[in-house]
């Protein structure tokens, strides 16, 4: 089966946003970033407590009196905005992460592309077009390792960060082409992952 259609830059965008949830790599750079962050949210928060804390006559008593318990205070009360700061902290990498792609990619002539899928019962032949070139890429079912997808997008990943980008509704296809489409990409899909045991 045939299908052709257009992939945007926003269709690109689609699929690195995708590929932050998936590759090893933004996994790691993830980890690392909120672990940062939040150790900056909290020795930000001592530093600030500690000027602060003494200047109240029932801390500057406590301080006087036990130095240990006073920093055990600081350290409980600075660990508040980390806790409070978490759902922002956990979104700053693929923020600044999108937003790099985005401000890098923003001139590339590779988009608008056109997009010719072709399924065969080896695998899937996708062939694209755009101002500098075509490019024309063959990937075997079995090769097919990982399947994402956004409220738009199928992306059948090939490589790490490889992936076939599949809009949910191709405009040129009747709605009962589209599903005859999909539920033959998803049989291919499900017999492969059956075979080698997934």
């Amino acid at each position: 089966m045939d299908t052709k259609y257009q992939l945007t830059f926003e269709d690109f965008m689609a699929l690195q946003k995708d590929s932050l949830k998936r590759t090893e790599h933004h996994k790691a750079r993830y980890n690392i970033t909120t672990i940062a962050l939040a150790m900056m949210v909290f020795l930000f928060g001592f530093i600030v407590l500690h000027i602060i804390l003494p200047m109240s006559l029932y801390f500057y008593s406590l301080y006087l009196n036990s130095e240990n318990i006073f920093k055990l205070i600081l350290v409980c009360l600075a660990i508040i905005p980390v806790i409070l700061l978490r759902p922002f902290i956990g979104k700053y990498y693929d923020f600044v992460t999108l937003r790099k792609l985005k401000s890098a990619y923003k001139n590339d002539t590779r988009w608008p592309r056109d997009v010719t899928l072709q399924l065969h019962e080896t695998g899937v032949h996708v062939s694209s077009s755009f101002k500098s070139g075509i490019k024309k890429t063959d990937v075997p079912w079995d090769s097919i390792k990982v399947v994402g997808e956004d409220d738009c997008h199928f992306f059948l990943y090939y490589e790490t960060n490889e992936a076939i980008i599949v809009p949910k509704s191709i405009s040129s296809l009747a709605e009962s082409e589209n599903m005859a489409f999909y539920d033959l990409i998803e049989q291919r899909l499900n017999n492969d992952f059956k075979k080698n045991g997934m």
